[in-house]
C-alpha cells in the first residue's frame, strides 16, 4: 500500500473538499485527486461520492479513514518514542480519568513527576469513565484512571487496581444529624441526600450499596461536579455523598464531618487502565511506575483523613 496516498486520502477526508486538502499539504489539486483515484483502484473501493456541492465520504471511505488514522497515529508515536529515548528530557503524555482520580489523585501526582521529568509535557482530559476508555482504545490517550472496574472492556484493557477508595457521606457540622448517634443508613437517607449526576460512577458505587442494603436512595439535590456536591452540603442542603479523597481539606477546615452510620461501608477501586496491545513509549513507562510507586502515600493519606 502507499502511505503518501492513504495520507492524502485522510487529509481529503479531513476537509470533504480536494482543493482545501491540496492548500493544506501545498501541492495541486489534480495532484490529489489522482492519488485518490490510484487509492481507490488499488483497494477496488469508492472512498468518495462526488458531488457539485463537495465530497462526501462512503461506508467504506469510513473505514479506510478510520484505519488510516491508527495508522498515522501509531507513526506519530514511533517518532515520539525516538525522540524520548534520550533520557527522557522530551515527550508527551495524554492522560485521560474519571472525575475522582481527575480531581484528587493525578494533579499532585502530575506535578511531582514534572519535577524529575520537566521536559514531557503532560496533558490530563477528564471525561465519563466509557469516554475514556474508548479513546485510550482509539489510542487517543495513553493511560487512564476511572473510579471502578468495568468488565466489558477486560479483553481489551489492562486493568490495575490503584487504591481503595471509601465513599462516605458527610454533613455541615451543625446540620441536625450529627445530634443522631450513629444514626441507620434509611434515617439519613429521610434527610435528603446530595448526589452526582446519573452515570456518575461515584454515584453508581453509592447506589449499589443501597441496593444491597434493600433500600432505594432518594435524591434531594443532583449536582454535576464533586465541589459542587461539597458546597451543597457545607450549606446544610443534604447529607453529601462523595469519596473521602474529595474532602481532606474540607474535614481539617471542619467545614465538613464523616458521618458514622450504621450499615455504611462504600468501597470502589480508583483503576490504572491501559491497553493489552500497546508498547508503552519511554515517558509513558516511567510515568506509570512513578505513579505507582506513589500509591502508598494516597493510601495512607486517605486512611488518616
Amino acid at each position: 500500500m502507499n502511505f503518501h496516498q492513504l495520507y492524502i486520502f485522510q487529509m481529503a477526508a479531513s476537509h470533504l473538499n480536494f482543493s482545501r486538502a491540496a492548500e493544506a499539504m501545498e501541492i495541486t489539486q489534480p495532484a490529489v485527486s489522482i492519488q485518490i483515484q490510484e487509492l481507490e483502484k488499488f483497494l477496488g473501493i469508492t472512498l468518495f461520492y462526488r458531488r457539485p456541492r463537495g465530497l462526501r465520504i462512503t461506508e467504506a471511505g469510513n473505514a479506510v479513514l478510520a484505519y488510516a488514522q491508527q495508522i498515522f497515529a501509531l507513526s506519530t508515536q514511533l517518532v515520539d518514542t525516538i525522540q524520548e529515548m534520550e533520557d527522557l528530557q522530551t515527550g508527551h503524555l495524554v492522560l485521560g480519568a474519571s472525575t475522582t482520580p481527575a480531581e484528587y489523585v493525578l494533579p499532585s501526582v502530575v506535578g511531582r513527576f514534572r519535577q524529575i521529568y520537566p521536559g514531557i509535557h503532560v496533558e490530563l482530559v477528564i471525561g465519563n469513565t466509557r469516554t475514556i476508555m474508548q479513546r485510550i482504545l482509539d489510542r487517543e490517550m495513553d493511560l487512564g484512571m476511572v473510579g471502578d472496574n468495568v468488565e466489558e472492556y477486560a479483553r481489551e484493557l489492562e486493568m490495575v487496581e490503584f487504591q481503595d477508595d471509601e465513599i462516605v457521606l458527610v454533613s455541615a457540622p451543625d446540620h441536625p444529624v450529627t445530634t443522631l448517634n450513629r444514626p441507620s443508613v434509611k434515617q439519613v437517607m429521610e434527610l435528603g441526600l446530595v448526589a452526582r449526576e446519573v452515570g456518575s460512577l461515584t454515584r453508581q458505587s453509592a447506589e449499589r450499596h443501597f441496593q444491597q442494603l434493600g433500600l432505594v436512595p432518594k435524591i434531594a439535590i443532583e449536582l454535576g461536579s464533586n465541589q459542587a456536591i461539597k458546597q451543597a452540603a457545607t450549606a446544610g442542603g443534604g447529607i453529601g455523598i462523595i469519596s473521602r479523597l474529595g474532602i481532606t481539606a474540607e474535614l481539617k477546615a471542619g467545614m465538613l464531618v464523616v458521618l458514622d452510620v450504621e450499615g455504611w461501608e462504600c468501597r470502589r477501586p480508583l483503576t490504572l487502565i491501559q491497553p493489552k496491545d500497546r508498547y508503552l513509549s519511554p515517558s509513558q513507562h516511567a510515568f506509570r511506575e512513578f505513579l505507582m510507586a506513589e500509591r502508598a502515600s494516597f493510601t495512607d493519606m486517605a486512611t488518616t483523613s
